[in-house]
């Protein structure tokens, strides 16, 4: 993983958002984590535009370059911490709510993830999709998932209306 390192920005966490940032725990291939904040507009580029890199502000200030084909998933968290005591459920125990594919990732690292995925024609075109996750207590609000970290996605059902 090549991660280019530039000068900090200062009070990254006052910036983020106010300024259109989000908070993301990045999970890369190699099991490696980045926590920081992501501009939307470089959301957008990663899902539609098969970006090769983009950038994060690492909660230390420094803005961090990084190459798509190196991420597994972005999670976009409430906070960085999340709860030690809390144990999330990564699938549904019923038919979800929503609008949308249930479906079910089965990364290659061996993790297994449900969510409820755009019924579009990019969930299953572009290189990433967007995946609600399961449970609305989770510390994860939304996840980007890359599809070259998959070893199989499996369709559900659809999420009732």
């Amino acid at each position: 993983m090549s991660k280019q390192t530039v000068p900090r920005i200062r009070n990254a966490e006052l910036q983020s958002e106010a300024e259109g940032y989000r908070k993301v725990v990045i999970r890369y291939s190699d099991g490696s984590v980045l926590r920081g904040y992501l501009a939307a507009q470089e959301v957008d580029t990663i899902q539609k535009h098969d970006a090769e890199s983009f950038t994060v502000t690492a909660v230390s200030g420094h803005v961090e370059r990084v190459p798509a084909a190196a991420i597994k998933a972005i999670f976009f968290v409430k906070t960085f911490e999340g709860s030690r005591h809390y144990s999330e459920f990564k699938v549904f125990t019923h038919q979800p709510n929503g609008k949308g594919v249930w479906v079910r990732v089965h990364f290659t690292d061996g993790e297994i993830m449900e969510g409820v995925a755009p019924n579009s024609l990019e969930t299953y075109a572009q290189p990433v999709f967007h995946l609600t996750p399961p449970d609305p207590g989770s510390n994860n609000q939304a996840v980007l998932v890359s599809k070259r970290c998959l070893k199989e996605m499996q369709i559900l059902g659809l999420a009732a209306e």
